[in-house]
């Protein structure tokens, strides 16, 4: 219960309707401003004490000035004689903390003190940084060898296949000359001559394909360059054929090509057969339209057997694929 004084007692009880302010405050005796509460809050606000304040630091001052000065010697022989080990295990973890985040900066950045794009001058020597020899080098030694050995022998069967299309062309002269001593009857490689053995009897024109085999890329652009011919892929020793009568040109090695022959022909067209495996011809020597010059093979800049064919007519490549149906021929 609650007691009669008590201030929400007193709001039960409502004040008379001609009760004045005073009395209405009187009577509910809660949040009421009294009147002089400027009056009372002004009187208990204190000045602060400026002199005070400043007697206090120069009494600091005075402790300062009187305290005596540390001598350099002795500080010096303090800092001689501080342990360093102890002071480095009481900042252990400071020093791990700072030890990591060097390493982090340092992994970060890039380090260019000490380098110089300079070219050095006449007489002047340059110190350059290697690695172990052994991790520098592009080939193995022992690797090299074994490359040079393939070349080589690259080379001495280039040779060998030129020698023997040369006693090859020897022989076939040889037996056209005594023919024509005998008194047989020799028109020069005309469409009535006989073709050597593996010879194809020439089609339509007196022309013939270079090879049998599957077309496999044709002339124009390819792989980001030019392709001046057209590929007929085959099992390695497919015979390659003169497409028309003509007198060889080329006969040998050639760079891209491993081995290649060209034959300029009687119309002056040139045709081009190359990553052949060998072949039959000698440079002048005269070829009738079908007679089988060359194998088919992987030499060179090749990715599998197959037979590279070109035309030049005019001075200028041709799509050779155009070129043979033009005379009725085509894959």
């Amino acid at each position: 219960m609650l007691d009669s004084a008590h201030p929400l007692r007193r709001l039960r009880r409502p004040p008379a309707p001609s009760a004045g302010l005073d009395e209405i405050r009187a009577v509910s005796g809660i949040g009421v401003i009294p009147p002089d509460w400027r009056t009372r809050f002004e009187g208990r606000r204190k000045p602060p004490d400026l002199r005070a304040w400043a007697r206090r630091i120069q009494r600091r001052f005075d402790e300062l000035r009187r305290r005596p000065r540390p001598n350099p010697q002795e500080l010096w022989n303090q800092y001689k004689q501080r342990d360093y080990r102890a002071l480095l295990y009481k900042h252990r973890v400071k020093l791990a903390v700072f030890t990591a985040v060097a390493l982090f900066a340092a992994g970060d950045s890039s380090f260019d003190w000490g380098v110089s794009n300079r070219t050095p001058g006449p007489g002047e020597a340059q110190r350059v940084a290697f690695a172990h020899e052994q991790l520098v080098q592009s080939t193995v030694p022992s690797v090299k060898r074994y490359l040079a050995a393939i070349a080589n022998g690259e080379r001495i069967r280039e040779q060998a296949v030129v020698a023997a299309a040369a006693r090859a062309t020897l022989e076939r002269a040889k037996a056209e000359a005594a023919a024509a001593a005998a008194g047989e009857y020799q028109p020069w490689m005309t469409a009535t001559t006989p073709l050597p053995p593996g010879s194809i009897l020439p089609g339509i024109g007196g022309m013939v394909l270079p090879t049998r085999g599957t077309f496999t890329s044709g002339f124009g652009s390819r792989w980001g360059t030019f392709h001046n011919g057209i590929d007929v892929a085959g099992p390695i020793g497919t015979p390659i054929y003169a497409v028309a009568n003509g007198t060889v040109i080329d006969a040998g090695p050639a760079q891209g090509f491993g081995l290649w022959v060209r034959i300029r022909h009687d119309d002056g067209t040139i045709t081009v057969y190359g990553h052949m495996y060998d072949f039959f011809v000698s440079v002048g020597e005269r070829v009738p339209a079908g007679m089988q010059i060359a194998r088919m093979g992987n030499r060179g800049d090749s990715s599998g057997p197959h037979l590279h064919f070109e035309v030049i007519a005019a001075g200028q490549h041709v799509d050779p694929r155009a070129w043979l149906a033009a005379h009725g021929l085509g894959f």
